[in-house]
């Protein structure tokens, strides 16, 4: 693979397939309602054919349409919106320059004029009009505020589709703390799940997320489950009384950031 900084130098390099190193998004202190700041890295293409560097810091604003360098824009068409961002490093194999693009497209952003090579390094969220306020280490993005996204008193046993404050457009590992308020029904069981796998009743012994005991207690559980491209998961109950309930917290999640991304 050929290695390429931003000013078109190039040299020979060795990088594992997929690979990508620092590139770290944070919000960016000057400007954070619509702006980030990337770190320097380095990342394997989405063909895997070409490692792209960059190697200076540098911050992009969600509220202009893209523009190349620092301080200048990153959005790749349209108006910007609540939603998510998806944050590719872009590269331009005839000058060697790269730079990075923010589209509601995970896969197909659409490039601006002679960029032909990119990697998605992470996405964001707007939320309120505001970039959400957020910390990256790695793989894992962590909301600064956790954000209650359901509050369910009598849900009912039979399974239920809940959307979560995560990206769209990718799958995640969400990381959630939920509750299991089991004020009426002894030995209730609360069971999340991936929507790409089997709707199991939930059960104590192998379906379960978090177990009760007697009526009137309530347990709490941290875990982490995968959403589908619209940040939803399924819930389900083993029992539902009139004062029930089950309430899921949204922490952050981890983005794998696959190279075909």
């Amino acid at each position: 693979l050929e290695w390429h900084d931003r000013t078109g130098a190039v040299a020979l390099q060795t990088l594992i397939g997929g690979g990508i190193f620092g590139l770290t998004i944070t919000n960016d202190g000057n400007d954070a309602t619509n702006d980030i700041s990337v770190a320097v890295g380095a990342a394997v293409d989405s063909t895997e054919n070409r490692v792209i560097r960059y190697g200076t810091a540098l911050v992009k604003q969600l509220d202009a349409a893209w523009a190349v360098g620092n301080n200048a824009g990153m959005r790749d068409t349209g108006a910007i919106a609540n939603t998510t961002y998806h944050i590719h490093l872009i590269h331009r194999s005839d000058t060697g320059v790269s730079d990075y693009l923010a589209s509601a497209s995970a896969t197909a952003p659409t490039m601006p004029t002679s960029y032909d090579y990119r990697r998605r390094i992470g996405s964001i969220m707007r939320e309120g009009g505001v970039i959400v306020p957020f910390f990256q280490r790695g793989d894992h993005f962590q909301r600064l505020l956790p954000i209650q996204d359901v509050n369910a008193t009598n849900p009912g046993i039979a399974a239920v589709t809940r959307t979560l404050s995560v990206p769209i457009g990718i799958k995640v590992l969400a990381q959630l703390s939920v509750i299991n308020v089991n004020a009426t029904t002894a030995g209730n069981v609360v069971y999340l799940t991936d929507l790409d796998v089997t709707n199991n009743a939930p059960d104590s012994a192998t379906f379960f997320t978090v177990r009760t005991g007697t009526a009137g207690e309530q347990a709490t559980e941290d875990t982490v489950v995968v959403t589908n491209a619209s940040a939803q998961i399924r819930s389900r109950l083993s029992t539902s009384g009139v004062s029930d309930a089950l309430i899921i917290v949204t922490k952050g999640w981890f983005d794998l950031r696959e190279v075909n991304a």
